[in-house]
């Protein structure tokens, strides 16, 4: 699968007036649109580099609620019966 990758350039200007740094402004972004429901936990940790419980930290830090419907529910049991399948072979 191809992935589609955007360079996303701000100048100093409005980078110094925000008074973060790069990693900071990255995480702001990925918390502001996984609030607004545009990217999932995982896309956010992808996107901040620091993987998803560290993402999910970050989004409790701002008092951003984490978004879990019951395809997520599924998922995550999907995953766990997956991972102790492996455990038990």
């Amino acid at each position: 699968m191809t992935g589609r990758y955007m360079l996303l350039e701000l100048n100093d200007n409005v980078i110094s007036s925000t008074g973060l740094n790069e990693d900071e402004l990255r995480i702001e972004l990925a918390a502001r649109l996984y609030e607004d429901e545009k990217i999932t936990v995982a896309q956010g940790g992808t996107m901040t580099g620091l993987g998803r419980i560290k993402f999910q930290q970050e989004l409790g830090k701002r008092r951003i609620v984490c978004h879990y419907d019951v395809p997520d529910l599924h998922a995550d049991l999907e995953t766990l019966n997956t991972l102790f399948r492996d455990r038990r072979n």
